[in-house]
Formats: structure tokens, C-alpha cells, sequence
């Protein structure tokens, strides 16, 4: 089929900034105005999930961030998506002829046949997986500089803990009770210091001789709704923030969020209801689950 081909304007030659044009700046405009053209749902099927999972995960860690800022989960899965065809236009195997052949090279070497499609699917899913983490990482980075424009000081800063067990889903459990997950505090020069030393990380936790370390992200200045509705700001007002559906789920692990997810997709919506309701009849008067059961409850009354 023959891709139909799309005009998109020219950005200005001058630098621009995230106080005048934040949109294009997490948009990472540049790659996307390179794009000619626009990829069918049938393409971006298959990294979806990808991309609905490093934008939840993203919004849940820096949820606090993003309160400032007006965003919902829903906002970052559209970024994501805008990333992925700045994705399949640049930089996929199919966009690249120098790279789709490098790696057929070496795909022939290692397997003594040539690649099938399946194969060079999965290598472009990777290279997408790299290419949104360090994009998700951009949205974090020019959302801080905005926070900052509004509130006048940074939006965040960091808790340091570590232990022995990996740390909970929702790492926000630690600024509650440390001690109950095995977890001890850290300095922040201390934690710095041994996080250049680790040869990897994933979001803000690393492992280092055996032992977790993990940053959570805490607000310093929460503002609220009068304050947002005095400087013309309220981010309700504008129909794209509206609350919309929220994920509940918050894994770490791709493979394991992939599954339950399947899973749950292709359960039948009664027994889908009944799982709900379930949760929320046994956790409505957690105070710890206050957050988990509202989102059931939105998305069980989407079901009925």
C-alpha cells in the first residue's frame, strides 16, 4: 500500500523554550516534523502495549510532577504515541536501509538464515523500547522546567533508600513505612556516589552489590485548585486534561505487565466486574488503597 505522503511546517530557526512552547518541546518536535508521512493503526498496533507501558510508568513515578503540570495518564500515552511515529518514520529498521541490513548481517551470521518478519518485528520493538525510555525521559525533564515556571521553585525532590528485597510496585509505599519493606534511608550524596558506580538502572532504582537503591520522588509544595483557578491556570478547564480513564495497574516488570494485561483483556466483562467489585468490597476502607479503589470504581462503572 502506498504510504500518503504529509506537509508538516517548518519549525522557526530560533531556539525554542519550554515556557513558550512546551507542547513542541516534550513533543521532541523536531523528529516529528521529519516525519512525511502517517503511519495506519495496523503499524503501530504491534507497540502499543509498549507505549502504554513506559507512559503509565512514567506517570505513576512522577505523579506529583504531573499534578502540577495538569497531566493525566491518558496525556502521557498520547505523547507516546506521537513518539512512536516520529519512531516508524526515523529511526525503525525499515526507515533505515544502512541499519535493516546491518542487521540482517548479523541476524544470518548468529542463526544461519535469513531474518522472518516476526524476527525483524521484535528488533524494531526493542529499539522502540530504548527510543521511548529516553523520550519519556525528556517529558520528565522540560514538565520540571515548567513546574518550575509555575511555582516559582523545583516541583521535586528525592527520598533515598536502600535494602535487600526488591522494593515495592508502588515505590511511594516506602515514604509511608520504610522500615516494613527491610529499607533503611540514604543521604543524597551517598546515593549519588554508588549510582555512578552501578552498570545499570531502571527509572530511579539500581542494584549495587546485591542491594536495591531507590529514589521516590516527593512534592514539595503541593498547589491546589483555587490556587490554579486565581492565576488562570486551572488545568480542568481545558477539555484535553479532563480526567480520563486511569490504569490501575503499576508494574515495573514488561513481560509480567504484558501478561496480567492480556490477560485481563480477554476476560469476559462479567467476570471482569465481579473481579472488581470484589477488590473494592474488600479494600473500600483501606486507607493505603484510597487511590486503587477509585480507579476500580470508575472503571467498573465504564463496564456496567
Amino acid at each position: 500500500m502506498r504510504r500518503k505522503k504529509v506537509e508538516r511546517p517548518k519549525a522557526a530557526k530560533e531556539k525554542i523554550h519550554c515556557k513558550d512552547e512546551f507542547e513542541l518541546c516534550y513533543l521532541r518536535h523536531q523528529y516529528f516534523r521529519r516525519v512525511n508521512y502517517n503511519p495506519t493503526a495496523k503499524e503501530m498496533e504491534p507497540f502499543k502495549k509498549i507505549a502504554s507501558h513506559f507512559a503509565k510508568n512514567t506517570y505513576f513515578t512522577y505523579k506529583n510532577l504531573f499534578s502540577v503540570i495538569g497531566f493525566e495518564a491518558e496525556d502521557l500515552i498520547n505523547i507516546a504515541n506521537v513518539h512512536l511515529v516520529s519512531f516508524l518514520g526515523l529511526f525503525s529498521l525499515e526507515s533505515t536501509p544502512d541499519k535493516y541490513q546491518d542487521f540482517v548481517r548479523g541476524f544470518e551470521n548468529a542463526q544461519e538464515k535469513p531474518p522472518e518478519e516476526d524476527d525483524i518485528l521484535n528488533k524494531n520493538k526493542a529499539n522502540f523500547s530504548l527510543f521511548l525510555k529516553q523520550r519519556m525521559e525528556d517529558v520528565v525533564r522540560v514538565c520540571r522546567q515548567k513546574a518550575k515556571n509555575i511555582k516559582g521553585l523545583p516541583a521535586e525532590e528525592f527520598y533515598y533508600y536502600f535494602g535487600s528485597k526488591a522494593p515495592p510496585k508502588i515505590r511511594r509505599e516506602l515514604l509511608k513505612n520504610h522500615e516494613k519493606y527491610g529499607y533503611r534511608k540514604l543521604d543524597n550524596a551517598t546515593y549519588k556516589s554508588i549510582k555512578k558506580k552501578a552498570t545499570s538502572e531502571n527509572g530511579n532504582v539500581f542494584i549495587f552489590n546485591d542491594t536495591y537503591y531507590v529514589a521516590v520522588p516527593i512534592d514539595k509544595k503541593i498547589l491546589n485548585e483555587e490556587d490554579l483557578n486565581g492565576a488562570g491556570m486551572n488545568p480542568r478547564d481545558n477539555i484535553h486534561n479532563m480526567t480520563p480513564e486511569e490504569a490501575y495497574f503499576n508494574l515495573e516488570d514488561t513481560e509480567i505487565w504484558s501478561q496480567r494485561q492480556e490477560e485481563f483483556d480477554n476476560t469476559e466483562i462479567s467476570k471482569k466486574v465481579k473481579m472488581i467489585s470484589r477488590f473494592i468490597k474488600k479494600n473500600r476502607n483501606k486507607k493505603e488503597l484510597k487511590e486503587e479503589v477509585t480507579l476500580a470504581k470508575k472503571l467498573l462503572r465504564e463496564l456496567q
